[in-house]
């Protein structure tokens, strides 16, 4: 059974479509404003979370290049120490076998065929070998510690200088990290002149 007339009940129907399309129209202008915004709040608080991430990253590379700087010398100290004291006892030994032979006939050149406890030669070329090793391991871990850090260090300046993360990371006051390599006068000396003319190993 129907209570209006026609006439309103078409207005009543007129009326909740103008309502919906205008809760359409609101929630679409809403969308349309408040999903860039979160978008944007979103993107602003990963560039930050990102900074800060690298930087200590960084921090921690910086501190576990001391610490691989530090074992470094101390393992090579150590090693060329016992090489160096175990050549010196050699060269006593060989001293004290030849100290013996000096004045007879002939005994010098059967030194030569003679088997000697104390003439250690294997041993003494065993202890350079694993030096020599040892300073290439060691100088390697150190040249990889150093890209490591160099590494985090550019990915923090792409950071910084690129479009749009280089102003929220302004706005945010974050700066560069300051990263200095360690280098000898030598390498100095050449990045300067541009020239390395000096083969010399000794």
């Amino acid at each position: 059974m129907v209570l209006f007339s026609d006439g309103v009940l078409l207005t009543s129907i007129n009326k909740k479509t103008t309502m919906s399309k205008k809760l359409i129209k609101t929630l679409v202008i809403l969308s349309i404003i408040i999903i860039p915004v979160l978008v944007g709040i979103g993107y602003f608080v990963s560039v930050s979370n990102r900074e800060v991430e690298l930087k200590n990253v960084f921090n921690q590379k910086i501190n576990e290049r001391t610490s691989f700087y530090d074992k470094m010398w101390k393992v090579l100290s150590q090693k060329s120490q016992i090489a160096v004291k175990n050549d010196s006892s050699f060269r006593q030994n060989i001293n004290i076998i030849m100290a013996a032979r000096k004045d007879a006939d002939q005994v010098f050149m059967k030194w030569i065929t003679e088997s000697n406890p104390n003439a250690n030669y294997g041993e003494v070329a065993s202890l350079y070998r694993d030096l020599s090793r040892s300073v290439e391991a060691e100088r390697e871990g150190f040249f990889q510690e150093e890209k490591l850090i160099q590494d985090v260090k550019l990915q923090h300046d792409n950071l910084l200088n690129r479009f749009p993360s280089g102003i929220i990371l302004s706005i945010l006051g974050r700066k560069d990290l300051v990263y200095k390599p360690i280098t000898s006068d030598r390498t100095d000396e050449v990045m300067q002149a541009g020239k390395d003319n000096d083969t010399k190993i000794f």
